[in-house]
């Protein structure tokens, strides 16, 4: 049994492909559990914020909102997802991301070279002084974490308004996430601020704001998911307002507020993106049309790994080549988690047709190759994520 409010995309396919059959049985809630109705969302242009020549990470709306709902004893939360060490680049007056023309995904920036790359192809482009877009000098590359939202939250809140920081740091030690949990609960006027781990599952019934501080540091991951991700946890955060007798409001700061994905979390939707986004994946070929294989190669010295990543993706290449036009290969390039504790990580990645059995055509060639002193490796069949 499958439990959610944001049933994956493979997953609402499955069940209009078998309508009824045993095992994708649709069963929907009419309604919220605590009876109340789903809270209005405001998306906020922050590309209109700053030419109006606003530059604190909140938006005029979200900031008063917060202020209203302290002096109100109410509670707020407010949400960063910190997934940014794919770093994408964002230009503040347009709100350009520039992506690869190949994988319609956002290009990763790299310090060494000063370089655009694309994680899946490997296409690569030097880092523009201005945006490609509208000629803009204020180009950014994203990913604020936690404690400097925090330093800045303070500083826009009245004196003593509590302040509760949930992330890796605050919640390491046993217990912590348990005791900040119970000190928002018992605090009047106190904003809770995290990362993923409060976007669901919380339900206090005093908390009337939710802001998301930037939408798009989901949506311009390089990842083909990154737009039915950012609905889900727009839709899911969303959820932590309005859950008592007051009413909830909701903020979302984003540069691309007419993107399907906020607008359909801004309606609660999710038709607005499927409608965009099942014949996206069709003429791109991702699932639900196909299915993926990722092998992902990794290891302490960069040129044995490429070196891997490379004989893997030519035998594969020859070993698909009967089946051109139904198989596609990307790759091989480093992954957008380039290095991790040390490791240095490629990947090739397989596309098929969605009845194909990728383990047939993948397994022999890993069989032959995949054995070398200090290089490892792993295959993902169907993976959840490619970062």
């Amino acid at each position: 049994m499958l439990g959610s409010a944001t049933p994956s995309i493979e997953t609402l396919s499955h069940c209009a492909k078998h309508p009824g059959a045993p095992g994708w049985a649709w069963v929907g809630l009419g309604e919220r559990p605590c009876g109340q109705p789903l809270p209005p969302v405001t998306v906020v242009d922050m590309a209109r914020e700053f030419g109006t020549g606003q530059r604190s990470m909140f938006s005029r709306p979200l900031a008063q909102a917060l202020i209203e709902a302290h002096e109100a004893q109410e509670k707020s939360v407010l949400l960063l997802n910190k997934r940014g060490f794919a770093s994408f680049v964002l230009c503040r007056e347009c709100g350009f991301v520039p992506e690869c023309p190949q994988c319609s995904v956002s290009l990763t920036y790299h310090e060494v070279g000063n370089a655009l790359a694309c994680h899946h192809c490997g296409h690569r482009v030097p880092m523009p002084a201005s945006c490609p877009n509208c000629g803009s000098p204020y180009l950014r590359k994203f990913g604020a974490g936690t404690q400097r939202v925090e330093d800045e939250l303070r500083a826009l809140m009245p004196p003593g308004t509590p302040i509760i920081r949930m992330d890796a740091d605050t919640t390491a030690r046993k217990g912590a996430h348990e005791k900040l949990l119970d000190s928002f609960a018992s605090t009047p006027g106190a904003v809770l601020l995290g990362t993923q781990m409060i976007a669901k599952g919380l339900d206090f019934p005093d908390v009337t704001v939710v802001g998301v501080i930037n939408a798009d540091t989901v949506l311009k991951l390089p990842d083909f998911r990154s737009p039915e991700r950012t609905y889900q946890l727009l839709e899911q955060v969303s959820g932590r307002a309005g859950r008592g007798d007051k009413p909830g409001r909701v903020f979302v700061q984003t540069y691309c507020p007419q993107h399907p994905a906020i607008q359909a979390a801004a309606l609660h939707d999710r038709r607005l993106l499927l409608d965009c986004e099942l014949p996206a994946r069709r003429e791109l070929g991702y699932p639900p049309f196909t299915r993926l294989g990722n092998i992902v190669v990794w290891g302490r010295e960069e040129g044995p790994v490429s070196t891997l990543a490379t004989r893997i993706a030519l035998a594969l290449s020859s070993a698909l080549e009967p089946t051109a036009g139904r198989w596609k290969l990307l790759g091989p390039a480093p992954c957008a988690l380039y290095r991790l504790k040390g490791d240095y990580r490629w990947h090739v990645l397989v596309k098929a047709p969605a009845q194909a059995d990728i383990g047939a055509v993948v397994g022999p060639v890993i069989a032959k190759l995949g054995r070398h002193d200090g290089v490892k490796l792993s295959v993902d069949i169907d993976p959840g994520n490619l970062l």
